[in-house]
């Protein structure tokens, strides 16, 4: 009896050290997943009324070298011209005002295509998923940031609406090594505000988008044309 009394008292202990440490890692996991999840919808959500000063990658940006001067001017979407509107939803995302935030057709090609790669070369992101990246997280080629992104992506559907994402999508997109914006970019390549842009040169900078850092409005390379022509296609189909 006394041995049974022993073992009795030996588990009793141990189901207490189970209880607390799974209470322990319990709050923990709660503590961790209120700030996975809650976190980014307190930050889109307060993006509804008041746009962020600038960009996680305009951050990052300004850690790594103190002294840029980076160019960026916010303006409403209504300040913006409809010729650029359009012309960027050509560009990167013609489904824009048709998805939640994410195409699926468009997440398994670039799965496919990665897959045979054998790396990450391509996203399939919408403009919402590329504005959750430039505002919330790094250019880091993983899994874990896309699913991430998604997930941003989904919050700022619900939360902003479409207008809302376009207009921030317009004024924290990199247009040049240190020019964000579309006010920024219209009035270092044209000298005109963003509004006055006509339909060419709305074309020549939504062409830049895919690779801002690398190429101008207005130069005659194969990789600009093939933008513009892809712009232009996507332009005249019928909606």
């Amino acid at each position: 009896m006394k041995k049974v009394a022993i073992v009795g008292q030996i588990l009793l202990v141990a189901l207490l050290i189970y209880s607390v440490l799974f209470s322990i890692v319990g709050t923990i996991f709660i503590i961790k997943a209120h700030s996975i999840i809650f976190d980014p919808i307190n930050d889109i959500g307060s993006m509804k009324e008041e746009p962020p000063a600038m960009s996680r990658f305009m951050q990052d940006l300004l850690d790594s070298n103190p002294k840029v001067q980076m160019k960026h001017r916010y303006v409403p979407l209504d300040s913006i011209s409809r010729n650029l509107q359009r012309a960027a939803i050509a560009a990167e995302d013609p489904g824009f005002y048709y998805h939640p935030g994410f195409d699926v057709k468009s997440i398994a090609w670039a799965m496919d295509a990665n897959v045979s790669a054998g790396k990450i070369l391509y996203g399939g992101s919408t403009i919402t998923q590329q504005l959750a990246k430039n505002l919330f997280l790094t250019g880091e080629r993983t899994w874990e940031r896309k699913a991430k992104e998604l997930g941003y992506a989904v919050v700022m559907e619900w939360k902003l609406g479409k207008d809302r994402i376009l207009e921030l999508y317009l004024n924290y997109a990199q247009w040049g090594k240190t020019i964000f914006g579309c006010e920024a970019a219209s009035e270092v390549y044209y000298g005109i505000h963003c509004s006055e842009l006509d339909m060419q040169q709305a074309i020549n900078l939504a062409a830049m988008l895919a690779s801002p850092g690398n190429h101008m409005p207005d130069e005659d390379s194969e990789f600009m044309r093939n933008r513009r022509r892809n712009i232009k296609f996507h332009l005249e189909k019928p909606q």
